[in-house]
Formats: structure tokens, sequence, C-alpha cells
């Protein structure tokens, strides 16, 4: 299964007036194959499925022309269980950077800085 739709279900997007800040709701699929035996007992999402879940969010919003192409001072401090309910934040920095922020109930569960590259054709 890939990690793009149906697996993270993409809402109440917003954009800021400037285009530089994009907000939105996103539900994880409960039965996204990450979650088995991550943790047994406890399944979580794990970090690369969380890049994956912006990675979709870039494809959508851009038309797929957008690709993470590296990531600096990434933390992933919470938990996401199957079925969360997240608010995704991106804000646009200089140049080709991104930072973000995913946030579960009232705490934000990983934030970073994305270097991003275009994946046109010429």
């Amino acid at each position: 299964m890939s990690m793009t739709a149906p697996a993270f279900s993409f809402d109440a997007v917003s954009q800021s007036p400037d285009g530089d800040t994009l907000c939105c709701r996103c539900t994880v699929a409960a039965d996204m194959p990450c979650f088995s035996g991550h943790f047994q007992g406890m399944p979580v999402m794990p970090a690369v499925a969380q890049i994956g879940m912006i990675q979709a969010l870039l494809q959508q919003q851009a038309d797929g022309k957008v690709v993470i192409a590296g990531g600096s001072g990434l933390k992933f401090s919470g938990r996401i269980p199957p079925g969360a309910c997240l608010t995704i934040r991106l804000q646009r920095r200089r140049g080709d950077e991104l930072d973000f922020s995913v946030q579960h109930d009232t705490s934000v569960v990983s934030r970073g800085r994305l270097q991003l590259a275009c994946e046109c054709l010429d």
C-alpha cells in the first residue's frame, strides 16, 4: 500500500493570504500497514510515514510537482495512533525550505524543516 491517499484524508485546507502558510486537518487511516507490529499493543505512526503524509499533502497541493529532498531539525516527540485526526501546518521559508508541524489533540507531535525540490519534466 502506498503512503499517499487513501492512507491520508486531508480536509479543511486553508492558505494564508500571502500564500506562505498552509494548514489542514488530516485523518490517518486506522488500517495503514505501518501500524502493524509498530508497536505490538500500542501502535504508533512511524516517522517515515509522517514524512510520507506531508509529501502526500505537498503532492496534492502542487499537482505532484514538489518532492521532499531533505530535512533538518526533525523532531518526532509524540505518539500518533491509528485513526488520529491531526492538524498539519506548513510554513514556507527562504528558497526551497519549508517548516512543518503536526499536532494531535493539543500537542505538537512532530516538527522540523524540509528542503523541497521541483519534480518537473523538461
